[in-house]
């Protein structure tokens, strides 16, 4: 019996596609070049697996335009991203980005360019064939990268009245991630951390920073209800980590 596979999602999040197409820029501008040498800039041996799936995560983000004969090159909107000027021109472009890969688009049709609740989004994908394993991974995707728009991007609504099978109200861990990590980089002790995620500052001595690396916590409080707010927080930024620590690029590309 053949193996169930899910349709085409992009393994990386966009934010990790992002910190992937830099080197790539670093070295060679929007020249075209061989996709093995760009597989190389990003510090693999060659045409791998692994590089074939972050490189097709960056297509299908539109980070990198294939050509024939095996060559690539950074994209314009990539281009508008690391280094776009005025700042406008990086939001729109950070923003058309999240919005490019196929699967994405379908998502955002169905549910009239909100974003919709996660069980919403798992019963699309699963009625899209996905098998289970790669539901929470395209979730997880599909999660981040929207966390990184409401971020960087242009802002926009979501989550109105009228979403068809979307769950609202405050406690919705899914919805809750993506305003309070959008009101947090407003907020004036908020900041970007060095690996492009932002650091969260509780209102008490408790800070945490969430980035493509992962989630690091530091500081102290004696305030009880301190804690209780914090470990809150805390808990609605479990829809946006890994189950393991596995590092892995997920699906195809």
């Amino acid at each position: 019996m053949a193996r169930m596979r899910s349709p085409n999602f992009p393994g990386l999040s966009l934010e990790g596609a992002v910190k992937f197409v830099k080197p790539v820029w670093d070295k060679n501008r929007r020249v075209l070049i061989a996709r093995e040498v760009a597989a190389k800039d990003l510090g693999y041996t060659g045409l791998t697996g692994r590089s074939m799936k972050v490189l097709g995560a960056m297509n299908q983000y539109g980070l990198i335009e294939n050509k024939p004969g095996g060559q690539m090159r950074v994209s314009k909107m990539a281009e508008d991203i690391l280094i776009g000027y005025p700042e406008e021109v990086k939001r729109a472009a950070v923003t058309e980005a999240g919005r490019t890969p196929t699967l994405f688009k379908a998502v955002y049709e169905r549910f009239e360019g909100h974003v919709p609740s996660e069980n919403a989004v798992r019963s699309f994908l699963l009625q899209k064939g996905f098998t289970n394993d790669g539901v929470e991974k395209a979730l997880r995707s599909f999660a981040e990268t929207n966390r990184y728009v409401e971020i960087y991007g242009v802002s926009e609504s979501h989550g109105g009245e009228g979403d068809e099978g979307a769950e609202s109200g405050p406690d919705h861990p899914f919805q809750e991630t993506l305003k309070m990590a959008s009101s947090a980089q407003k907020h004036e002790n908020a900041t970007p951390a060095q690996d492009g995620g932002v650091t969260f500052w509780s209102k008490g001595k408790l800070d945490f920073s969430l980035s493509s690396s992962g989630l690091a916590v530091t500081g102290k409080t004696n305030s009880a209800g301190d804690l209780r707010a914090f470990i809150e927080k805390l808990k609605a930024l479990t829809v946006l980590l890994p189950e393991n620590d596995n590092t892995e690029t997920g699906g195809a590309g």
